[in-house]
């Protein structure tokens, strides 16, 4: 956490200034995804931000353009987060 707040800070960002999180659901190690996944969700749900997870096979040749998509499609939050552990 205390990363990537010091990230935020040299970029001039703050938490209140972030509308949406998007977070990689995997697959991937479980102590990486579970790591990365808790400080998404500590984050969006205190300060009331959208979580939009995803997959990585979703981003084929860096195509960006499916997280917008995604934030589109107005889905449920609570639907989105089921990480995919390999192993």
């Amino acid at each position: 956490m205390k990363l990537l707040l010091k990230f935020l800070n040299k970029i001039k960002i703050k938490i209140s200034d972030i509308s949406r999180i998007f977070v990689n659901l995997g697959p991937g190690k479980f102590t990486s995804l579970r790591i990365s996944l808790s400080i998404a969700k500590a984050i969006s749900f205190t300060n009331n931000i959208s979580l939009i997870g995803f997959q990585s096979s979703d981003l084929t040749n860096k195509n960006y353009k499916y997280l917008i998509k995604l934030d589109k499609k107005k889905l449920k939050n609570k639907d989105l987060v089921k990480p995919i552990y390999s192993s």
